[in-house]
């Protein structure tokens, strides 16, 4: 593979060829606090200039970094995978269009973000949904889907096909008439979309992405209680298919993270260590959440159902939004002030299950102020992931290794199906602790692979296992022979991310 090297060129031409959209020492803050050395941000307004902004890289060897929208946080954010790399900005390609209700599917381009998707629809489709993460509002719906995230609804790669891209050649690939449809993912013969989900082969610059009709009833469970009755409850409700969503599992450091942040948005101010306990006594609990989407009649069979299948010890819970405001505002005329205040707090949290987005999953992050730039917060962040058969045990280990090299962490666990439990971890630190967090999460991630519990995506530090994705190799030199678009992401051979 080539190692592309800045060139006076690249100094000199690009910020007059490319004006108002060239702009020189970026910020490269970063939630998860890694430094690198970044010459421009490119910001393209359309798909013509980014064409010429490839044709410029292979022209002067110039490596570039294609982002979405830069809110991948506490895995790398904007920032690449090495030094002297140009950040190619795609927030500009903001378009939304083709809304097909027959086949439940829109065109989204990198720059939109979920709560501009979530308006578009309002606006045009107000009975139809999309699959939210918790991952921000601004977060790119496109950009989220290729890094494999996990929504209240399902896993987001899943969510996307008919994906456009550019290659480094100039060639474009896509959908083509008489080939593919919008009803269907896959043409007939070979699909190029797999190319492109977490790999660094090309730019893509738009896909299709699949929607949902909203429905009658659509609540969210509530469940608490210790961690091993509680994932005994929700295997078997997904055994028994009472759940078919993903369920998020926060356990207690994460619930009172989550919980404070939340009630500090709806107050604008800390609340007390009174305040917290009052408004949200099962934070010292295991909390899940899940939806539960369909016919009313439906859905109250399942909830029936599911008291029948939960173990000693698990509290059941369920609401909706129309219950939630309601029972809000009547407890603030009766003067519960605190049972007010947590139906309030927890309205932005619940509200993804039923296809809201917002920022609440933000919360639990350190010192990060509402509304703010998470890569901004007074406290640095980084987060993992290991996955593991749905044992409880298993999903215990990958924690037990992770507090073992760093205490002052938090976990989510993402009960995908009845077969596999995503273990999700936080390694917040202080600003002087940044070069022992990034050696602690590279042991971290060592031992959890050689433990059988390996990660299902990547931060920008992180390599793939080597030896594992030979053949990523061969593609990426047939692809980008030249090694331009993002080095360092995704390739066994080169793990030395600093250069």
């Amino acid at each position: 593979m080539g190692n592309p090297t800045l060139t006076e060129d690249l100094e000199c031409k690009w910020p007059s060829r490319f004006g108002s959209w060239a702009e020189r020492a970026p910020d490269t803050r970063a939630l998860c606090r890694t430094v690198r050395t970044i010459p421009w941000r490119l910001q393209p307004p359309t798909v013509n200039d980014v064409r010429e902004v490839l044709r410029e890289a292979v022209s002067h060897r110039t490596p570039i970094w294609p982002i979405s929208r830069g809110c991948n946080w506490g895995y790398g954010s904007h920032l690449p995978a090495r030094n002297g790399t140009v950040i190619l900005d795609l927030s500009r390609l903001d378009g939304i269009g083709d809304l097909d209700r027959t086949s439940l599917s829109v065109r989204i381009e990198p720059g939109v973000s979920q709560t501009a998707l979530f308006k578009f629809l309002q606006l045009h489709a107000p009975d139809i949904a999309f699959n939210v993460t918790g991952a921000g509002g601004e977060t790119s719906v496109l950009g989220n889907a290729l890094e494999r995230g996990i929504g209240y609804g399902g896993e987001k790669d899943r969510d996307v096909f008919a994906i456009e891209a550019l290659l480094p050649d100039g060639t474009s690939l896509g959908p083509t008439k008489g080939r593919n449809h919008n009803a269907r993912a896959n043409p007939a013969g070979f699909s190029t979309d797999s190319l492109f989900i977490q790999t660094n082969f090309g730019i893509v610059l738009g896909a299709r992405l699949r929607l949902r009709i909203r429905q009658e009833a659509e609540d969210v469970a509530i469940l608490q209680g210790p961690f091993e009755a509680l994932m005994i409850t929700l295997k078997r409700a997904y055994e028994r298919q009472l759940f078919v969503n993903p369920t998020h599992v926060g356990e207690p450091g994460r619930s009172r993270r989550v919980s404070f942040g939340l009630l500090r948005t709806l107050w604008n101010r800390d609340p007390t260590d009174d305040e917290l306990d009052r408004c949200f006594p099962e934070q010292r609990w295991f909390v899940g959440l899940t939806p539960l989407h369909g016919r009313r009649h439906v859905v109250e069979a399942m909830w029936r159902e599911l008291h029948r299948a939960k173990m000693p010890g698990v509290k059941l819970q369920r609401g909706n939004a129309r219950m939630i405001d309601f029972a809000a505002k009547w407890l603030g005329r009766v003067g519960a002030r605190y049972k007010a205040a947590r139906l309030l707090a927890l309205r932005p949290l619940l509200a993804f299950t039923w296809g809201e987005p917002g920022d609440a999953g933000l919360n639990s992050l350190d010192g990060y102020l509402v509304g703010s730039n998470p890569d901004h917060a007074s406290f640095g962040a980084i987060y993992g992931n290991a996955i593991s058969s749905f044992d409880p045990n298993e999903a215990q280990r990958a924690a037990g290794i992770v507090r073992a090299r760093w205490q002052n962490s938090a976990f989510t666990w993402i009960l995908v199906d009845n077969r596999s439990i995503l273990t999700i971890y936080t390694l917040h630190f202080s600003e002087n602790e940044a070069g022992g967090v990034h050696e602690a999460n590279a042991a971290i991630v060592e031992e959890l692979r050689r433990s059988g519990l390996p990660q299902y995506r990547l931060d920008i530090s992180t390599p793939a296992a080597p030896g594992a994705e030979a053949v990523v190799n061969r593609l990426k030199e047939a692809f980008d022979p030249l090694g331009l678009i993002a080095p360092g992401r995704y390739e066994t051979l080169c793990a030395d991310a600093s250069r």
